[in-house]
């Protein structure tokens, strides 16, 4: 990665160093969990101060960008916001297309936003969300409330994860994919369907299991698919 840095300019120090590292993670050279180099061989690369890499890490950090793990090192949280909310472009326009976009771009982000929750969420945050699995348990009947529990899920959720780029970018996708839920969570059996995966969900991030979590709501996403895409079909 040295050979991409370059001596910064010594008037603005940290914001040179944040807008290349910015750079780098743009056009894709670093990558969502690479890890950045230590702060000590930054500092030489750019030749500036340690003290300047920090500032500018944190920066980083405010933005989602990277994030830092405690006696581990800095790593690239995810890829730009521009880059996964792109597929989405279409989307507008309804109808089947627009389902099968959506569905794209779920399943690009909430499986490792699933991954993070179980490795990040407090016993109070798992607590919580069994709360609302109870509640979305108690209400399965009641097919305006379970559409608002199935959102307070993935919501809370994507709190969970700590990350405040895939909070944002839930947060702008959150209508699109209400449409989706709302089409799912009509009628039979589905409602079930649906608190199922989410108890394999919580399941998973209970057992501080990072990758069955993930696994788990990949599993849940291609089923509310293809029942999604089925009524489509039928209407």
């Amino acid at each position: 990665m040295h050979r991409l840095l370059k001596e910064v300019r010594k008037e603005k120090i940290f914001e040179d160093i944040v807008r290349q590292i910015r750079r780098l993670i743009k056009t894709g050279k670093l990558k969502a969990g690479d890890k950045l180099p230590p702060e000590r061989d930054l500092a030489g690369a750019f030749k500036v101060s340690r003290a300047s890499v920090r500032e500018a890490i944190r920066v980083l950090e405010s933005s989602g960008l990277v994030r830092t793990r405690v006696g581990d090192g800095t790593y690239v949280e995810t890829t730009s916001l521009e880059n996964l909310v792109k597929p989405l472009a279409t989307a507008v326009a309804g109808g089947r297309e627009s389902l099968m976009e959506i569905f794209a771009v779920r399943k690009m982000f909430e499986p490792h936003l699933a991954y993070l929750a179980a490795e990040r969420a407090t016993v109070d945050e798992v607590l919580e969300l069994k709360r609302i699995l109870s509640h979305q348990r108690k209400e399965l009947g009641n097919q305006e409330l379970v559409t608002e529990i199935d959102y307070s899920f993935h919501l809370f959720l994507a709190k969970m994860a700590k990350s405040r780029v895939f909070l944002n970018l839930y947060n702008t996708l959150a209508t699109l994919i209400n449409q989706t839920r709302e089409e799912f969570l009509q009628e039979g059996d589905r409602p079930q369907k649906s608190l199922d995966g989410h108890e394999e969900i919580l399941l998973a991030i209970e057992k501080r299991d990072p990758a069955l979590a993930r696994k788990a709501m990949s599993n849940h996403l291609r089923n509310i698919e293809r029942e999604a895409l089925r009524a489509d079909r039928k209407s």
